[in-house]
């Protein structure tokens, strides 16, 4: 079995940057949120905004302070509160004062920065070496911003905005239904990097995977919509048993953020304004099951994860594995739409510069892609730094997402990453590709 790498030691100005450029981006994101929106709860699985700034700020006093420094609790009607397991989510709206939750946040960014800053804090605790826990409250903030994101969109679905004009969405496929041949053979799944990666992408292990064929591109809307077009909703046989009850219990007719527009054509909800159906951006907001009945009606499937991980990240003429499916390079415009740097997916051909070695478009940013595979622990997994990130979702019930969208961070943007959520749930800036 590979062993993990020892971190480098960590760059304190680096870290200290990293932190003040995500706290700039989370001010951001909620600058123009409307008190009522703060506290709204969108949809029953999701908590209000205000919940998830309050839960950044008593996440990093309860590692960085508490567990590491031995403080007592900032606040322990924070704590309870802000808590994932101390309200249900429909008591999350009842929040404190907007201006009390930032000011707490700032209370604790700024002790902090004072123990990152600190002479010693490399060796003061087994959690502070090599800034590891550091970094995963990095991604933690990342993670809840995108998490905002989501919210803000279902919030903006729930409401009549602004259209803008454009041309409507019709069927096609044409160079978007182009498959590319990934080989039979070994490649190192998952990561040694024990500052950089979360718990459940450890320990990088070796796995063989037969020769398969996977869609260069995700599915896009017009694609998609010649599923909707061709009664995919209502054809039975498409479907598995578990998805088709799913479907009629719901009454689900077409991807979550999909609209029918009076003249009979289809519009797409974004955080600004409702806009004509883009045909060749990727599909948004399906559930698993939807994915795996459009498979099925082309006779293809969806990837396993490792298939999917092999495609993004392995290089096989150097036979090693890539930190990006492009190279070395972090994240940047022409590689990749992330970070939110625009409201929604852009076409599936517009960053070429960030191909996997296989030739495969859009594996990182854009939009997160279901996998076949279920959320299951690595061989030699070691729980970090508690059973509770991903222990419980290892129940066989979270099917694993990959790649990242349009809204996610750079922070967690990697071929290693693993998503997961329910495969009922379309609220997720979610869509897939096909294999075979």
């Amino acid at each position: 079995m590979p062993r993990a790498n020892p971190p480098a030691r960590p760059d304190r100005r680096l870290l200290r940057a990293w932190f003040l450029e995500v706290r700039r981006q989370t001010l951001g994101l909620l600058a123009k949120v409307s008190d009522a929106d703060f506290r709204c709860q969108a949809h029953p699985d999701f908590s209000p905004v205000g919940w998830h700034l309050g839960h950044i700020g008593v996440t990093e006093a309860y590692w960085v302070l508490q567990q590491c420094e031995g403080r007592a609790c900032l606040s322990e009607t924070y704590e309870r509160f802000f808590s994932p397991t101390g309200h249900p989510k429909t008591n999350r709206t009842k929040l404190p004062a907007r201006s009390d939750i930032l000011a707490y946040l700032d209370t604790v960014r700024d002790n902090l920065l004072a123990v990152l800053d600190r002479t010693d804090f490399p060796q003061s605790h087994p959690l502070l070496q090599q800034g590891r826990i550091f970094r995963m409250l990095l991604q933690h903030e990342a993670q809840h911003q995108e998490t905002m994101t989501l919210v803000l969109q279902l919030l903006a679905a729930g409401q009549d905005r602004p259209s803008q004009d454009g041309e409507p969405g019709r069927a096609g496929g044409g160079v978007f239904d182009e498959m590319v041949c990934v080989p039979a053979g070994p490649f190192l799944m998952g990561s040694n990097r024990l500052d950089e990666t979360l718990d459940n992408e450890r320990p990088q292990h070796k796995v063989d995977v037969g020769e398969f064929w996977m869609d260069r591109y995700p599915v896009t809307n017009a694609q998609f919509l010649g599923f909707v077009q061709d009664r995919g909703y209502h054809r039975r046989s498409w479907w598995s048993p578990e998805g088709w009850v799913w479907r009629e219990k719901n009454a689900i007719e077409q991807p979550r953020y999909w609209h029918r527009q009076p003249g009979g054509d289809w519009a797409l909800t974004g955080l600004s304004h409702t806009r004509p159906l883009p045909p060749d951006a990727p599909v948004m907001g399906v559930s698993w099951y939807e994915a795996e009945a459009y498979a099925r009606a082309l006779g293809k499937r969806l990837p396993t994860e490792a298939e999917w991980e092999k495609a993004a990240s392995w290089d096989p003429v150097r036979g090693h594995k890539r930190a990006y499916p492009w190279g070395v390079e972090r994240p940047d415009p022409r590689r990749c739409n992330s970070d939110a740097r625009q409201d929604g997916a852009s076409p599936v051909q517009r960053h070429p510069a960030g191909a996997s070695a296989y030739g495969c478009m859009d594996m990182q940013g854009n939009m997160w892609e279901w996998t076949a595979s279920w959320f299951q622990p690595y061989p030699g997994f070691c729980a970090y730094p508690y059973d509770g990130y991903s222990v419980p979702y290892f129940d066989h019930q979270h099917r694993v997402l990959r790649g990242g969208s349009w809204a996610t961070r750079s922070h967690v943007l990697r071929p290693t990453f693993r998503n997961w959520y329910h495969p009922w749930v379309r609220e997720i800036f979610a869509g897939f590709r096909c294999a075979t």
